[in-house]
């Protein structure tokens, strides 16, 4: 066993990120960020993920594809396997949207090319 000074320090490293902001620029807080498109590997991800939690993908709290903003409009997912993602944006308060097709890759090191999805909500209103 190792002692406790030999431990590798896991570090997550942020695949996809991004900022929504509404029509007049300005950051939308509270808004869920989904995946409308993903690899088949982060669906078997998120399938496993459900049975084990045992949230059948209703309870956001433990959810692998499902982000909120910030108050400054903030979002990322950590970790995600290399693919074609389409995220999806939405203010359910104001109903505005948005969607935006991006590319995770890794290198050969292990390290993840952070793919940015900035998204502008149309109808959005800002969320305070």
């Amino acid at each position: 066993m190792k002692a406790w000074t030999e431990w590798e320090i896991a570090r997550r490293q942020v695949a996809i990120g991004g900022r929504i902001v509404d029509d007049g620029d300005q950051p939308v807080a509270r808004a869920e960020v989904t995946f409308t498109v993903m690899p088949e590997e982060f669906q078997r991800k998120i399938a496993g993920a459900a049975e084990t939690a045992g949230w059948g993908g209703k309870d956001s709290g433990s959810r692998l594809d499902l982000s909120c903003t910030q108050a400054d409009g903030i979002y990322y997912f950590l970790d995600l396997p290399a693919g074609k993602y389409t995220v999806r944006g939405v203010d359910k308060r104001s109903g505005g949207a948005a969607e935006k097709t991006v590319t995770v890759t890794w290198n050969k090191d292990g390290k993840v090319q952070m793919a940015v999805a900035d998204l502008k909500l149309s109808n959005a209103r800002r969320g305070k």
